[in-house]
C-alpha cells in the first residue's frame, strides 16, 4: 500500500515537474523573511525548564536582594609592591568610573576600592571616605590603605587578592535574557577598561553574563565555518560516488532551501537559536543529504541498466526501490528527534521539533523535487560512472567474508558489548557554564586566572530564613538582631567555610562583624557580635549607614528576617557542589534548625545542578522513545515484532558502546552530548532498514542469497552513507563550544559501529538464521 502511493505520487510529480518546484520555491519564499527576526538564547537558564522550583526560588531570591549577576573586572599589576602603587590605584579609580556611568549600571552596581567604604569619615561630617579616597600619593597614605584593607577583611579575595597583585571590579549585570544586550554591556565594559592596560597592568573580564556572550560569539562564528565544510565534504562524498556535477548541485541546493526554511519559520514563531539549535545546520546538511545519495545511487543504476532510459524513467525506477525505505528511514528519524519534545529542557524540546521538520521537508523534496529536478536534465548529466568500485568493494569483501565465519564475528560483537556496558557506569555529568569553553580560548584562561586571585567565579547563595520564629514584635527580636542567631549563622559560615570546594565567602555574620570591628574603633576582641540586643541593632544600622543600604540589603533584607550566604567556588561540577549542598543541609540541620532556620539554594551554581536532572530525564526518554518509535514502526510495517528487534539491535549496540567509550575514556555527559543517543538511535536504524528491505526485494526476486545480494546492492549506499554522516557531523569537530565538538565526534563514532553493525553483525545473523527469507 505504502509502496502504491509513493508511486502514484512519483508520477504526479514527474508529470508536473515545473509546478513541483516551484511549489517548493514559494514555500521556502514565505518562510526566508523570518530568518531576520531570529535572535540568539546563549543565558544558562534557558537550559533549565522555567517552572523548576530552583529557577523560581532563585528569582524571587534575586529580586528580594536586589541581587544582579556578577562581571568580575581583574586587574593585575606586575608591579614588586602589587596594587600599592598609584598607577594601579588610578586604573581601578578610573576603570570603576568607566564603569559606572555606562547605561543600566550605575554607581551603585559597581563594587570596587573606589566605591567601597572604609571607617574612616570627612572631617566635620559622618560621612565615610572610600577605600581609594584620597588617593595614596604618598608612603604614609599608602600604608593606611594596606592597614584598613587588612582591617576591614571582607575585601580579601573578592575586591583584592590574597597576594595583593590584583584589585577587581565587581558589576551588577541588569537582568536581561537576551545576548544581544550582554554582549553590548560587555563590549561597553571591555572598550572601558582595556585602554587602561599596558606592560605592567593586565585586565581581565569574566562572570557568567560574559559568558552567555561569548558563547553567542562562538555559535555564530561556528555556523559561519562549520556550514560551509559541511556542504564542501558532503559535496565530495556525493561527487566520489556519482561523479555527476548536476546531482551533487540538486542535492545541496535541496539542503541549502531546507536550512533556510527551517530557520525562518523559528524566525517567524519567534524561536531563538540555542546552543543545542545551533548544530541545526549541519545536522540537516548531513541528514538531509543521505536521502540523496540513495535516490542518486539508484538513479544512476537504472540508466547503467537501461541505455535507452531517460532521466525521467530512472528516477521514476529509483522511487520504486527507494521510496519505502526512505519514507521509512525519515519516519524513524524523525521521532527518534520528536523524543526530544518529551524533554523539559526548552531548548532541547526545539531541537527536536524543528530538526523532524527540516527532515520532513528533505523527505518530501526526495520523493517530489529531487525526481522532479533529475527529469528535466538530459540523461548525460546524470549517467556517470559510479566511482565506488576502487574504495568500497574491497570493503565489502572482507564484509562477506566476515559472515562466514559467525561464531567469530558474533563473538567479537557480544564482546565488546560487555565491555562496553561495564563503561556506562563511569560516565560523568558536566554542568558548569565554564566547561563551555575550550582551555585555550581567552574566556578560559582569564577565567582561570581571576579564580586564582580571588575566591572564584562560581557562586551558590544560600538563603538563610526563619519561618518557624514567632514574627518580630516588642518581645521578639527580628532573627538578624538577635545575637544568638547570628552568632550561629557565624558557626554555619565557618563550617561552609572549611570545605574543601569553597575559596571563600561573604555572610551576614562576616559583614556584621567586621561592620562592629570597625565601629568600635578596631578594638581588639570587638569582631565580634554584640551580647547586648540593643547594641546589635546599633550594628545593623551603622552596616546600612557606613557601607549603603544597598549593600545592606545583599546581604539582610529591610525586617531582618532574611539573609544570604555567598559562597565562592573556584570550580562547580556536579558531584562536588551536590556534596557541598549536602554538607550546608546537615550544618544547617544541626546548628540552625534548634532556633527555627531553614536555608534553600539560589545563584548560578544552584540553577546548573536543577539542569542535571532535567538531562538525566532527557536522555532516558529520548532513548526510550526513539527505540520504542523505530521499533513499533518496523513492526507495524513488516508486521513482525522480531523484524523490529532485528532492525533497531545495530543502532542500539552501537549507542551502547559510545556511552561505553565515553564512561572509560572520561567524556562528560552535558546537555549537547545527552542528544547523541536519540540522534544516533533515529539516523542509525536507516543503515539496517534499507540493507532488510532489500533482503526482501531479493527473497522476492528468488535470489539464491538475498544477504549477499543486499550487501551487494545496498552496500555501497550505505557506506557512502555513513562517510557522508561522519564527516558530516564530524565537522563538529573545528566548533569552538567542546560540547559540540564532542557531540560530533561522539555521533561520528556511533554511525560508523552502526553501519559496522548492520553490514556486518546484522548481515551475519540474518545469513545463519535465513531470516530474511522468511
Amino acid at each position: 500500500m505504502l509502496q502504491r502511493s509513493i508511486g502514484r505520487w512519483a508520477d504526479r510529480t514527474l508529470e508536473h515537474p515545473g509546478w513541483t518546484l516551484a511549489l517548493l520555491g514559494l514555500a521556502v519564499a514565505l518562510a526566508a523573511p523570518g530568518l531576520w527576526r531570529l535572535e540568539l538564547a546563549t543565558d544558562g537558564q534557558s537550559l533549565v525548564p522555567q517552572n523548576n522550583p530552583a529557577v523560581i526560588f532563585d528569582q524571587e531570591v534575586r529580586e528580594h536582594f536586589e541581587l544582579r549577576d556578577p562581571i568580575v573586572v581583574l586587574i593585575e599589576t606586575d608591579q614588586p609592591e602589587g596594587i600599592f602603587n598609584l598607577p594601579t590605584l588610578e586604573r581601578v579609580v578610573e576603570a570603576s568610573q568607566r564603569i559606572a556611568a555606562l547605561d543600566d549600571i550605575g554607581r551603585r552596581h559597581v563594587m570596587s576600592l573606589a566605591t567601597e567604604k572604609r571607617d574612616r569619615v570627612y572631617p566635620g561630617t559622618v560621612s565615610f571616605r572610600t577605600f581609594l579616597d584620597p588617593l595614596p600619593i604618598n608612603e604614609k597614605l599608602m600604608e593606611i590603605l594596606r592597614i584598613d584593607i587588612t582591617a576591614a577583611g571582607i575585601v580579601e579575595g573578592t575586591l583584592v587578592s590574597a597576594d595583593r597583585r590584583a584589585a577587581a571590579i565587581f558589576i551588577g549585570a541588569p537582568k536581561d535574557a537576551g545576548w544581544a544586550s550582554r554582549d553590548r554591556l560587555y563590549r561597553q565594559i571591555r572598550s572601558a577598561v582595556e585602554p587602561l592596560a599596558d606592560e605592567s597592568h593586565r585586565i581581565s573580564v569574566v562572570g557568567a553574563p560574559v559568558a552567555e556572550s561569548q558563547l553567542g560569539l562562538h555559535i555564530l562564528e561556528d555556523l559561519r565555518l562549520l556550514l560551509p565544510l559541511s556542504f564542501f565534504f558532503m559535496a565530495l562524498v556525493l561527487w566520489i560516488g556519482c561523479r555527476s556535477v548536476a546531482g551533487v548541485v540538486i542535492a545541496l541546493a535541496e539542503v541549502a532551501l531546507c536550512q533556510i526554511f527551517v530557520f525562518g519559520v523559528m524566525g517567524w514563531i519567534g524561536i531563538p537559536v540555542y546552543l543545542t539549535t545551533a548544530t541545526m545546520p549541519v545536522i540537516l546538511t548531513a541528514i538531509g543529504l543521505t536521502d540523496e545519495i540513495h535516490v542518486l545511487w539508484h538513479t544512476q543504476r537504472s540508466l547503467a541498466a537501461d541505455p535507452e532510459a531517460t532521466s525521467k524513467q530512472a528516477a521514476r525506477r529509483a522511487l520504486d526501490r527507494v521510496g519505502v525505505p526512505l519514507v521509512l528511514t525519515s519516519l524513524t528519524t524523525a521521532i527518534a528527534f520528536l523524543s526530544f519534545v518529551s524533554s523539559s529542557i526548552g531548548p532541547v524540546r526545539s531541537l527536536g521539533l524543528f530538526t523532524s521538520l527540516g527532515i520532513a521537508f528533505c523527505l518530501v523534496c526526495s520523493l517530489t523535487a529531487i525526481p522532479a529536478a533529475f527529469s528535466l536534465l538530459p540523461r548525460r548529466y546524470l549517467d556517470r560512472p559510479t566511482g565506488h568500485r576502487r574504495f568500497i568493494a574491497p570493503v565489502l569483501r572482507r564484509m562477506s567474508a566476515m559472515h562466514r565465519r559467525p561464531t567469530i564475528t558474533l563473538g567479537a560483537v557480544a564482546a565488546v558489548s560487555m565491555v562496553a556496558a561495564f563503561g556506562v557506569s563511569r560516565i560523568e555529568v558536566q554542568d558548569s557554564w565554564l566547561d563551555g569553553f575550550s582551555t585555550s580560548s581567552e574566556f578560559f584562561q582569564q577565567t582561570s586566572r581571576v579564580n586564582e586571585q580571588l575566591h572564584g567565579t562560581h557562586q551558590l547563595l544560600v538563603h538563610i530564613g526563619f519561618p518557624n520564629r514567632p514574627k518580630a514584635g516588642e518581645d521578639v527580636l527580628a532573627p538578624y538582631l538577635d545575637p544568638q542567631v547570628l552568632n550561629a549563622i557565624g558557626q554555619f559560615e565557618d563550617a561552609l567555610n572549611e570545605h574543601p570546594t569553597v575559596g571563600g565567602l561573604l555572610g551576614p555574620y562576616s559583614h556584621m562583624t567586621a561592620v562592629s570591628y570597625l565601629w568600635l574603633g578596631r578594638r581588639p576582641g570587638t569582631r565580634s557580635i554584640p551580647e547586648d540586643p540593643y547594641r546589635t541593632d546599633l550594628v545593623f544600622k551603622r552596616f546600612k549607614q557606613g557601607r549603603g543600604e544597598h549593600r545592606r540589603r545583599e546581604v539582610i533584607d529591610d525586617e531582618g528576617n532574611r539573609g544570604v550566604v555567598t559562597l565562592f567556588l573556584k570550580a562547580a561540577n556536579f558531584r562536588d557542589t551536590a556534596s557541598l549542598m549536602r554538607f550546608a543541609e546537615s550544618q544547617a540541620e544541626r546548628i540552625l534548625a534548634p532556633l527555627g532556620g531553614e536555608i534553600a539554594f539560589a545563584g548560578d551554581v544552584a540553577v546548573s545542578q536543577a539542569m542535571i536532572p532535567a538531562i538525566v530525564r532527557t536522555q532516558v526518554l529520548s532513548v526510550i522513545t526513539a527505540l520504542l518509535g523505530a521499533l513499533l514502526t518496523a513492526t507495524l510495517i513488516y508486521g513482525s515484532l522480531r523484524t523490529g528487534l532485528l532492525v533497531v539491535t545495530p543502532a542500539a549496540l552501537a549507542v551502547l558502546w559510545i556511552f561505553g567509550v565515553m564512561g572509560w575514556l572520561g567524556i562528560p555527559l552535558g546537555v549537547a552530548t545527552s542528544m547523541f543517543c536519540a540522534i544516533v538511535l533515529g539516523v542509525g536504524v536507516d543503515f539496517a532498514l534499507h540493507f532488510y528491505e532489500q533482503s526482501l526485494r531479493g527473497t522476492a526476486e528468488g535470489r539464491t542469497d538475498p544477504v549477499e545480494s543486499a550487501l551487494r546492492a545496498t552496500g555501497p549506499a550505505i557506506l557512502a552513507d555513513t562517510f557522508a554522516l561522519a564527516l558530516g557531523f564530524g565537522v563538529l569537530l573545528a566548533s569552538q563550544v567542546p560540547s559540540n565538538a564532542r557531540l560530533g565526534v561522539l555521533v561520528s563514532a556511533a554511525l560508523i559501529a552502526s553501519s559496522v553493525l548492520t553490514l556486518v553483525g546484522m548481515a551475519t545473523w540474518m545469513s545463519r538464521r535465513r531470516f530474511a527469507a522468511r
